[in-house]
């Protein structure tokens, strides 16, 4: 891949967003990360919002795949692909030290209310990811796998809600304290016992 290429640029700018947070990155840092001009930059974006936003869209391609890959798997139970997913996802924040957060957490927490481009495409990116997660929390419900007193879409977004607020609390404590709770705990609440007969 060119350094130049869009994907790269928008690549690096993620990876500086989710070590260094939005108002912490600037262009110039991802023109030092690029290794190009800053005229280059401004070819491929009107702005570091726009950047952002077509970002997010990236980082939702991104992690969509695998998402997908994560829970293709069908020799394993609807819950157990959705576990082993986010255990996945944990040992990525692990092997990175605990410093590097969501772009989407980190940009929710940064930007949330004063840029609303921003805002809408993160919003927009959460509501897909929590509709496809509840489409196999669903199959698990049907197959007894996951509890089902509760609706498939109101558990997809609490699993999100709770592993974005457990990765926060991960940076600021650089532990993996906070991610293996929400393992034990909220992965734990939404199985269904089985009952023994």
């Amino acid at each position: 891949m060119a350094k130049h290429d869009i994907n790269n640029i928008l690549e690096k700018g993620i990876e500086l967003v989710r070590l260094n947070g939005y108002h912490n990155t600037g262009i110039r840092d991802i023109l030092k990360a690029c290794g190009m001009p800053k005229g280059s930059f401004y070819h491929f974006f009107e702005s570091k919002e726009d950047f952002v936003i077509r970002a997010i869209a990236h980082f939702e391609e991104l992690i969509g795949k695998d998402f997908k890959k994560n829970l293709s798997d069908d020799s394993l139970s609807y819950y157990d692909r959705i576990r082993r997913h986010f255990e996945i996802h944990v040992k990525w924040y692990t092997e990175n030290d605990y410093k590097v957060g969501c772009l989407l957490g980190n940009l929710s927490t940064e930007v949330a209310g004063t840029i609303d481009p921003v805002s809408q495409a993160i919003s927009g990116v959460y509501d897909r990811w929590s509709r496809g997660l509840a489409s196999f929390i669903e199959k698990g419900q049907q197959e007894g796998e996951i509890i089902d007193h509760i609706d498939a879409l109101q558990l997809a977004n609490y699993l999100f809600d709770s592993f974005n607020g457990a990765l926060g609390r991960m940076k600021v404590e650089r532990s993996g304290q906070p991610l293996d709770h929400f393992l034990d705990i909220n992965l734990a609440f939404i199985k269904k016992e089985k009952i023994a007969g």
